[in-house]
C-alpha cells in the first residue's frame, strides 16, 4: 500500500483520539487484569516453593532472565518499536504472556497429553505430547491476550506493526516466565548439588540457542492475522477471518515442528549436535517472522510518511532524508551508527534523541493535531538539531 493510499484512507479519521490502556469502563480491561493477577499468585507460589529448596537458583534465575528481557527491550527500543505505544501497553502484554497465559497453559497441556495417552498410547505422548499440546494451548492463549489488549484501546492500533510489537511482547513474557519456571524445576531435580549450573545451562539452551525463534516470533506471526483483520474492514468477514486463521495456523505449525522429534534422528546427543539441531529447526522460523516484520515495517513506513506529510510539512523538523527513513528502523539505526563512528558518541546520542522526538511529534499530531500537545516535541527537535549541526559540520582546514 502506498503512502498516498494510506493518506486517503486515514485522513478523515485524523486526529484519531486519546484512548489509553487504562480503561476501567471496558470489560476487556478488567478481564485481562483479573487473569493477570490470578497468574501472578501462581507464579509467586511457584517461586516461593523454589526459594525454599533452591534459593540461589531462584535469585540468580530472576537476575539472568530479567537481564534477558532487558536485552530484548533494548533491541526493540533501538529499532524504535517501543514508540508504537505507551509503556502501559507493553506492561499489559508482557504480564499477560508471562502470568495469565502461563498459568492456563500448564494444566491445559497436562490435560491434552493425558487425553492423548488414553486415546493413543503413553509412548505416543512421551514422543509427540509436547508437539500436540503446546502449540494448541499456548498459541491460543497468547493470541487471546493480544486481542484483549487491542480491545482495551482499539484506536491505538492503526498499523500492522502496532499489533505485531504487542504480540512480540506477549510472546516474550511467556518465553521468559516459562524459561524461569524450567530453570527452577531443573535445579530442584538436578542430579548434582549445584544451584548455579542449571541457570546457565537453561540460559544457553532455552535463551541463546532458542530465543530468537521462540514464543515472541510465533506470537508476532499470529498477531499479523489479527492486524490484517482489524485494518481491512472493507474486506468480507470470511476473508478477514481466513487471514487471521492462516496466520495462527502458521504460528501453530512452527511451534509444532519445534516441539516435535523431527530431524532428531539425524543428530547425536552431543552438545554440538544438539545446538546444530536447534539452529536448523529455528532458522526457518526466524526467516518467516522476519518476512512478516518486513511487511509490517513497510506498511508502517507508508503510514508515517502520510502522517508526516500532512501534519509536519516543515523541513526544519523533518528533512527529506529523515522523512524517507521514517519507516525503516534499520536505516535509522545505520545512520546513527555512522554518525557515531564519524563524529563521536555525543553526536550519535543527539541523533537518536532527535529521531525519537520526531516519531513522538508525528504520533502526537495524529492523536491531538498540531498544538500545545506537540509543541514540546517541536521545540525538542529544533533544539537537538541546533546542538547536532555544529558537531557534524566539516571542520575548516588549518
Amino acid at each position: 500500500m502506498s503512502g498516498s493510499d494510506v493518506f486517503e484512507q486515514e485522513r478523515s479519521a485524523w486526529p484519531v483520539g486519546t484512548d489509553s490502556f487504562f480503561q476501567p469502563r471496558r470489560a476487556a480491561f478488567w478481564l485481562l487484569a483479573a487473569l493477570i493477577v490470578n497468574g501472578l499468585f501462581y507464579i509467586v507460589s511457584m517461586l516461593a516453593t523454589g526459594f525454599r529448596v533452591v534459593p540461589i537458583t531462584v535469585l540468580l534465575g530472576l537476575l539472568v532472565w530479567g537481564g534477558y528481557t532487558l536485552a530484548f527491550l533494548l533491541v526493540f527500543r533501538t529499532l524504535d518499536l517501543l514508540e508504537q505505544h505507551s509503556p502501559e501497553a507493553f506492561v499489559l502484554a508482557f504480564a499477560w504472556g508471562g502470568l495469565g497465559a502461563v498459568y492456563f497453559a500448564a494444566p491445559a497441556n497436562i490435560a491434552i497429553q493425558s487425553l492423548c495417552a488414553k486415546l493413543v498410547s503413553p509412548d505416543f505422548v512421551a514422543v509427540w505430547g509436547p508437539a500436540v499440546a503446546g502449540p494448541i494451548t499456548e498459541e491460543f492463549l497468547k493470541l487471546a491476550g493480544v486481542i484483549l489488549v487491542v480491545m482495551i484501546a482499539r484506536n491505538q492500533f492503526q498499523t500492522y506493526l502496532s499489533v505485531l510489537i504487542v504480540g512480540a511482547m506477549t510472546g516474550l513474557g511467556f518465553q521468559v516466565i516459562e524459561n524461569l519456571s524450567y530453570t527452577v524445576n531443573a535445579s530442584i531435580h538436578f542430579p548434582l548439588e549445584n544451584q548455579v549450573y542449571p541457570v546457565f545451562l537453561n540460559l544457553l539452551t532455552r535463551g541463546l540457542l532458542s530465543g530468537l525463534w521462540s514464543h515472541a516470533a510465533y506470537t508476532a506471526v499470529a498477531s499479523f492475522g489479527v492486524a490484517w483483520f482489524l485494518l481491512h474492514p472493507e474486506r468480507r468477514m470470511v476473508t478477514r477471518l481466513a487471514c487471521a486463521f492462516l496466520c495462527f495456523a502458521l504460528a501453530w505449525a512452527m511451534h509444532f515442528i519445534w516441539n516435535s522429534p523431527f530431524l532428531e534422528d539425524l543428530f547425536d546427543d552431543g552438545y554440538g549436535e544438539m545446538a546444530l539441531l536447534l539452529v536448523v529447526k529455528g532458522v526457518p522460523v526466524l526467516i518467516a517472522a522476519g518476512l512478516f516484520w518486513r511487511a509490517a515495517a513497510r506498511e508502517n513506513g507508508a503510514y508515517l510518511h502520510a502522517l508526516a506529510a500532512y501534519f509536519v510539512p516543515e523541513r526544519d523538523l523533518i528533512r527529506d532524508d529523515e522523512w524517507v527513513r521514517l519507516g525503516a528502523p534499520l536505516q535509522r539505526y545505520k545512520v546513527r551508527m555512522e554518525i557515531g563512528w564519524t563524529f563521536g558518541l555525543r553526536a550519535r546520542r543527539l541523533k537518536r534523541r532527535m529521531q525519537h522526538e520526531q516519531l513522538r511529534l508525528i504520533r502526537k499530531a495524529m492523536t491531538y493535531g498540531r498544538g500545545p500537545q506537540t509543541l514540546p516535541h517541536e521545540i525538542a527537535v529544533r533544539r537537538l538539531r541546533a546542538e547536532l549541526e555544529p558537531l557534524i559540520q566539516p571542520q575548516p582546514q588549518a
